[in-house]
Protein backbone atom coordinates (compact mmCIF):
# COMPACT_ATOMS: atom_id res chain seq x y z
CA UNK A 1 0.00 0.00 0.00
CA UNK A 2 2.06 3.22 -1.54
CA UNK A 3 1.61 6.62 0.51
CA UNK A 4 -1.74 7.72 -1.18
CA UNK A 5 -3.47 4.58 -0.23
CA UNK A 6 -2.19 5.41 3.60
CA UNK A 7 -3.69 8.85 3.15
CA UNK A 8 -6.90 8.21 1.56
CA UNK A 9 -7.59 5.68 4.23
CA UNK A 10 -6.76 7.88 7.27
CA UNK A 11 -9.43 10.67 5.08
CA UNK A 12 -11.85 7.96 5.04
CA UNK A 13 -11.72 7.22 8.75
CA UNK A 14 -14.58 9.84 11.00
CA UNK A 15 -12.17 10.28 14.24
CA UNK A 16 -9.36 12.21 14.33
CA UNK A 17 -6.38 9.74 13.01
CA UNK A 18 -2.75 10.11 12.76
CA UNK A 19 0.25 7.55 11.63
CA UNK A 20 3.49 7.46 13.67
CA UNK A 21 6.66 6.46 12.34
CA UNK A 22 9.01 4.21 14.38
CA UNK A 23 10.71 7.67 15.79
CA UNK A 24 7.28 8.53 17.22
CA UNK A 25 6.98 11.27 15.15
CA UNK A 26 3.15 12.06 12.71
CA UNK A 27 4.08 10.97 9.09
CA UNK A 28 0.50 11.64 7.91
CA UNK A 29 -2.69 12.64 9.69
CA UNK A 30 -6.20 13.12 8.24
CA UNK A 31 -8.17 16.87 8.30
CA UNK A 32 -10.24 15.61 11.48
CA UNK A 33 -6.36 15.30 13.28
CA UNK A 34 -5.38 18.78 11.81
CA UNK A 35 -8.55 20.89 13.01
CA UNK A 36 -7.73 19.40 16.58
CA UNK A 37 -3.67 20.31 16.69
CA UNK A 38 -2.81 22.38 13.38
CA UNK A 39 0.13 21.26 11.24
CA UNK A 40 1.92 18.58 13.02
CA UNK A 41 3.99 16.53 10.27
CA UNK A 42 7.10 15.84 12.03
CA UNK A 43 6.17 16.52 15.59
CA UNK A 44 5.04 13.80 18.57
CA UNK A 45 1.80 13.45 20.83
CA UNK A 46 3.79 14.67 23.49
CA UNK A 47 4.94 17.75 21.84
CA UNK A 48 0.90 18.23 20.63
CA UNK A 49 -0.36 17.46 24.51
CA UNK A 50 1.96 18.32 26.42
CA UNK A 51 0.65 15.34 28.20
CA UNK A 52 3.85 13.13 29.83
CA UNK A 53 1.61 10.24 29.79
CA UNK A 54 0.62 10.01 26.34
CA UNK A 55 4.49 10.22 25.16
CA UNK A 56 4.30 6.83 27.52
CA UNK A 57 1.70 5.60 25.29
CA UNK A 58 3.70 6.31 22.50
CA UNK A 59 6.56 4.41 23.47
CA UNK A 60 4.25 1.24 25.00
CA UNK A 61 2.42 1.37 21.11
CA UNK A 62 5.85 1.37 19.49
CA UNK A 63 6.83 -1.56 21.74
CA UNK A 64 3.67 -3.58 20.63
CA UNK A 65 0.96 -2.76 23.03
CA UNK A 66 -2.05 -0.98 23.03
CA UNK A 67 -3.08 2.11 25.13
CA UNK A 68 -6.09 4.36 26.08
CA UNK A 69 -5.68 7.30 27.47
CA UNK A 70 -8.13 10.75 28.39
CA UNK A 71 -6.14 14.24 28.09
CA UNK A 72 -6.97 17.40 28.42
CA UNK A 73 -5.17 19.94 26.14
CA UNK A 74 -3.87 23.25 28.41
CA UNK A 75 -4.63 26.17 25.29
CA UNK A 76 -7.75 24.61 23.64
CA UNK A 77 -9.00 23.41 27.05
CA UNK A 78 -10.27 20.20 24.60
CA UNK A 79 -10.87 17.23 26.37
CA UNK A 80 -9.93 14.24 23.76
CA UNK A 81 -10.18 10.34 24.40
CA UNK A 82 -7.05 9.03 22.73
CA UNK A 83 -6.32 5.54 21.16
CA UNK A 84 -2.85 4.32 20.58
CA UNK A 85 -2.16 0.69 18.60
CA UNK A 86 0.77 -0.73 17.61
CA UNK A 87 1.41 -1.27 13.72
CA UNK A 88 4.40 -2.57 11.66
CA UNK A 89 6.90 0.22 11.37
CA UNK A 90 5.17 2.30 13.51
CA UNK A 91 1.66 3.14 15.68
CA UNK A 92 -1.78 4.46 14.66
CA UNK A 93 -3.22 7.02 17.54
CA UNK A 94 -6.95 8.29 17.45
CA UNK A 95 -8.27 10.93 18.67
CA UNK A 96 -12.05 11.58 20.05
CA UNK A 97 -12.94 15.12 21.43
CA UNK A 98 -15.87 14.38 24.21
CA UNK A 99 -15.34 17.90 25.65
CA UNK A 100 -19.04 18.26 25.42
CA UNK A 101 -19.74 14.63 26.49
CA UNK A 102 -17.74 15.49 29.75
CA UNK A 103 -19.53 18.69 30.23
CA UNK A 104 -22.86 17.19 29.94
CA UNK A 105 -21.62 14.15 32.02
CA UNK A 106 -20.86 17.05 34.64
CA UNK A 107 -24.37 18.62 34.30
CA UNK A 108 -26.20 15.13 34.92
CA UNK A 109 -23.94 14.61 37.71
CA UNK A 110 -24.92 18.42 39.09
CA UNK A 111 -28.29 18.36 38.40
CA UNK A 112 -28.69 14.92 40.23
CA UNK A 113 -26.89 15.93 43.53
CA UNK A 114 -28.57 19.29 43.55
CA UNK A 115 -31.95 17.84 42.91
CA UNK A 116 -31.37 15.47 45.68
CA UNK A 117 -30.58 18.17 48.15
CA UNK A 118 -33.72 20.36 47.09
CA UNK A 119 -35.80 16.92 47.71
CA UNK A 120 -34.39 16.15 50.89
CA UNK A 121 -35.23 19.31 52.50
CA UNK A 122 -39.09 18.79 52.41
CA UNK A 123 -38.78 15.13 52.89
CA UNK A 124 -37.40 15.66 55.60
CA UNK A 125 -39.33 18.01 57.52
CA UNK A 126 -42.62 15.70 56.45
CA UNK A 127 -40.82 12.61 58.36
CA UNK A 128 -40.03 14.21 61.47
CA UNK A 129 -43.33 16.02 61.66
CA UNK A 130 -45.15 13.30 60.92
CA UNK A 131 -43.25 10.77 63.70
CA UNK A 132 -43.23 13.48 66.14
CA UNK A 133 -47.61 13.45 65.71
CA UNK A 134 -47.01 9.46 65.87
CA UNK A 135 -45.29 9.56 69.16
CA UNK A 136 -48.12 11.43 70.98
CA UNK A 137 -48.13 15.50 69.76
CA UNK A 138 -51.15 14.16 67.84
CA UNK A 139 -53.05 14.58 71.71
CA UNK A 140 -51.88 18.21 71.61
CA UNK A 141 -54.51 19.94 69.83
CA UNK A 142 -52.07 23.35 69.59
CA UNK A 143 -48.88 21.31 68.79
CA UNK A 144 -50.60 18.65 66.46
CA UNK A 145 -51.69 21.69 64.70
CA UNK A 146 -48.60 22.92 64.13
CA UNK A 147 -46.77 19.69 62.82
CA UNK A 148 -49.54 19.70 60.37
CA UNK A 149 -49.26 22.84 59.07
CA UNK A 150 -45.47 21.89 58.63
CA UNK A 151 -45.98 19.21 56.77
CA UNK A 152 -48.84 20.84 54.19
CA UNK A 153 -46.47 23.78 53.98
CA UNK A 154 -43.65 21.21 53.15
CA UNK A 155 -45.62 19.15 51.07
CA UNK A 156 -46.91 21.84 48.76
CA UNK A 157 -43.25 22.80 48.12
CA UNK A 158 -42.03 19.12 47.58
CA UNK A 159 -45.13 19.40 45.20
CA UNK A 160 -44.03 22.31 42.96
CA UNK A 161 -39.96 21.66 43.45
CA UNK A 162 -41.29 17.86 41.25
CA UNK A 163 -43.11 19.71 38.96
CA UNK A 164 -40.88 22.38 38.12
CA UNK A 165 -38.32 19.35 37.41
CA UNK A 166 -40.66 17.47 35.01
CA UNK A 167 -41.64 20.89 33.21
CA UNK A 168 -37.78 21.07 32.68
CA UNK A 169 -36.85 17.80 31.71
CA UNK A 170 -39.82 18.37 29.14
CA UNK A 171 -38.83 21.39 27.97
CA UNK A 172 -34.87 19.95 27.59
CA UNK A 173 -36.11 17.08 25.87
CA UNK A 174 -37.68 18.71 23.60
CA UNK A 175 -41.42 17.16 24.51
CA UNK A 176 -42.24 20.68 25.14
CA UNK A 177 -43.37 21.24 21.71
CA UNK A 178 -43.84 25.01 21.33
CA UNK A 179 -46.91 26.44 18.73
CA UNK A 180 -46.13 29.92 17.86
CA UNK A 181 -49.11 31.89 17.04
CA UNK A 182 -50.19 35.78 17.32
CA UNK A 183 -51.18 36.37 21.03
CA UNK A 184 -52.84 39.34 23.24
CA UNK A 185 -50.02 40.42 25.87
CA UNK A 186 -52.61 42.04 27.85
CA UNK A 187 -54.95 39.51 28.27
CA UNK A 188 -52.26 37.16 29.66
CA UNK A 189 -51.12 39.79 31.96
CA UNK A 190 -54.33 40.12 33.34
CA UNK A 191 -55.04 36.32 34.06
CA UNK A 192 -51.07 36.80 35.99
CA UNK A 193 -52.45 39.39 38.39
CA UNK A 194 -55.59 37.28 38.76
CA UNK A 195 -53.52 34.43 40.16
CA UNK A 196 -51.10 36.69 42.56
CA UNK A 197 -53.64 38.92 43.54
CA UNK A 198 -53.92 37.53 47.03
CA UNK A 199 -50.67 36.62 47.74
CA UNK A 200 -50.01 40.34 46.77
CA UNK A 201 -52.69 41.88 49.17
CA UNK A 202 -51.38 39.95 51.99
CA UNK A 203 -47.87 41.47 51.81
CA UNK A 204 -49.87 44.89 51.03
CA UNK A 205 -47.85 44.74 47.24
CA UNK A 206 -49.10 47.73 44.57
CA UNK A 207 -49.29 45.59 41.28
CA UNK A 208 -49.41 47.50 37.89
CA UNK A 209 -50.27 46.15 35.10
CA UNK A 210 -49.02 48.64 32.36
CA UNK A 211 -49.16 46.26 29.55
CA UNK A 212 -50.92 48.09 26.33
CA UNK A 213 -54.07 46.69 25.16
CA UNK A 214 -53.17 46.50 21.46
CA UNK A 215 -49.63 44.48 22.47
CA UNK A 216 -49.30 41.31 20.62
CA UNK A 217 -46.36 38.92 20.23
CA UNK A 218 -45.46 35.54 18.24
CA UNK A 219 -45.39 32.86 20.47
CA UNK A 220 -46.89 29.45 22.58
CA UNK A 221 -49.38 30.77 25.10
CA UNK A 222 -48.13 28.02 27.27
CA UNK A 223 -45.07 29.40 27.40
CA UNK A 224 -45.60 32.96 27.84
CA UNK A 225 -48.21 32.12 30.14
CA UNK A 226 -45.70 30.48 33.03
CA UNK A 227 -42.92 32.59 31.81
CA UNK A 228 -44.90 35.26 33.54
CA UNK A 229 -46.34 33.69 35.84
CA UNK A 230 -42.55 32.66 36.78
CA UNK A 231 -41.36 36.17 36.48
CA UNK A 232 -44.21 37.96 38.52
CA UNK A 233 -44.03 34.96 41.36
CA UNK A 234 -41.06 35.74 42.11
CA UNK A 235 -41.24 39.41 42.16
CA UNK A 236 -44.00 38.81 44.27
CA UNK A 237 -42.13 36.64 46.70
CA UNK A 238 -38.68 38.44 47.59
CA UNK A 239 -40.53 42.09 47.21
CA UNK A 240 -41.03 43.03 50.59
CA UNK A 241 -44.15 44.41 52.23
CA UNK A 242 -45.31 47.49 51.02
CA UNK A 243 -43.03 47.16 47.73
CA UNK A 244 -44.05 47.64 44.10
CA UNK A 245 -44.28 45.46 41.28
CA UNK A 246 -44.98 46.67 37.67
CA UNK A 247 -45.26 44.68 34.51
CA UNK A 248 -44.62 46.87 31.35
CA UNK A 249 -43.87 45.77 27.40
CA UNK A 250 -43.26 47.71 24.84
CA UNK A 251 -42.52 47.14 20.96
CA UNK A 252 -39.38 47.87 19.24
CA UNK A 253 -39.29 47.37 15.25
CA UNK A 254 -39.92 43.82 15.14
CA UNK A 255 -39.52 42.65 18.76
CA UNK A 256 -41.82 43.16 21.79
CA UNK A 257 -39.94 43.56 25.02
CA UNK A 258 -42.11 42.70 28.38
CA UNK A 259 -40.61 43.43 31.61
CA UNK A 260 -41.35 43.12 35.33
CA UNK A 261 -40.22 45.86 37.62
CA UNK A 262 -40.00 45.14 41.89
CA UNK A 263 -38.64 47.42 44.42
CA UNK A 264 -36.98 44.32 46.16
CA UNK A 265 -33.46 44.70 47.66
CA UNK A 266 -32.15 43.48 44.30
CA UNK A 267 -29.22 41.45 43.44
CA UNK A 268 -25.54 41.65 43.35
CA UNK A 269 -23.85 42.54 40.46
CA UNK A 270 -21.40 38.99 40.17
CA UNK A 271 -24.66 37.24 40.85
CA UNK A 272 -26.80 38.06 37.55
CA UNK A 273 -24.73 35.99 35.45
CA UNK A 274 -25.99 33.15 37.11
CA UNK A 275 -29.36 33.45 37.95
CA UNK A 276 -30.87 31.61 35.38
CA UNK A 277 -28.79 28.50 36.26
CA UNK A 278 -31.10 25.44 37.50
CA UNK A 279 -30.87 25.88 41.52
CA UNK A 280 -28.62 28.56 41.99
CA UNK A 281 -30.12 31.07 44.25
CA UNK A 282 -28.49 34.11 45.85
CA UNK A 283 -29.41 33.44 49.18
CA UNK A 284 -30.21 30.12 49.53
CA UNK A 285 -31.97 29.97 53.22
CA UNK A 286 -33.80 33.29 52.06
CA UNK A 287 -34.95 31.38 48.92
CA UNK A 288 -36.13 28.76 50.76
CA UNK A 289 -37.78 30.44 53.53
CA UNK A 290 -39.89 32.13 50.71
CA UNK A 291 -41.17 28.42 49.00
CA UNK A 292 -38.39 29.17 46.12
CA UNK A 293 -37.42 26.21 44.11
CA UNK A 294 -34.22 27.37 42.25
CA UNK A 295 -35.68 26.30 38.83
CA UNK A 296 -38.03 29.14 37.87
CA UNK A 297 -35.72 31.28 36.27
CA UNK A 298 -34.00 28.35 34.55
CA UNK A 299 -37.57 27.46 33.17
CA UNK A 300 -37.94 31.01 31.65
CA UNK A 301 -34.48 30.55 30.30
CA UNK A 302 -35.66 27.55 28.51
CA UNK A 303 -39.05 28.44 27.01
CA UNK A 304 -37.51 31.91 26.00
CA UNK A 305 -34.85 29.84 23.92
CA UNK A 306 -37.62 27.37 22.59
CA UNK A 307 -39.62 30.60 20.94
CA UNK A 308 -36.31 32.47 19.60
CA UNK A 309 -36.68 34.43 22.49
CA UNK A 310 -34.12 36.57 25.36
CA UNK A 311 -34.27 36.92 28.81
CA UNK A 312 -32.54 39.09 30.80
CA UNK A 313 -31.94 40.94 33.84
CA UNK A 314 -30.51 44.46 35.52
CA UNK A 315 -30.43 45.18 39.23
CA UNK A 316 -29.13 48.08 41.61
CA UNK A 317 -30.05 48.73 45.37
CA UNK A 318 -33.73 50.29 44.32
CA UNK A 319 -34.64 47.01 42.83
CA UNK A 320 -34.69 44.35 39.83
CA UNK A 321 -35.90 44.69 36.57
CA UNK A 322 -36.38 41.07 34.46
CA UNK A 323 -36.70 41.41 30.74
CA UNK A 324 -37.97 38.64 27.80
CA UNK A 325 -38.13 39.92 24.43
CA UNK A 326 -40.69 37.85 21.81
CA UNK A 327 -40.70 38.90 18.05
CA UNK A 328 -43.70 41.21 17.47
CA UNK A 329 -46.74 39.97 16.05
CA UNK A 330 -48.65 42.27 13.02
Amino acid sequence: MGPSDAAQILEALPDATALLGADGKIGSCNRGFRELFGSSAGRTVLELTRDADAGQAVVAALAGQQRRLEVTLPVARRTLLLFFSPMQGGALVTARDITEAKRMERARRDFVANASHELRTPVTAICGAAETLLNGAVDDPDAALGFVEMISRHADRLSRLTQELLDLSRIESGEWQVQMAPLDVASLASGTFELLRERAEDKKLVMRNLIAADLRVLGDRRAVEQVLVNLLDNAVKYTPANGTVVLDGARDGQWVTITVTDTGPGIDRHHLGRLFERFYRVDSGRARDAGGTGLGLSIVKHLMQAMGGEVGVDSDRTGSRFWVRLPAAS
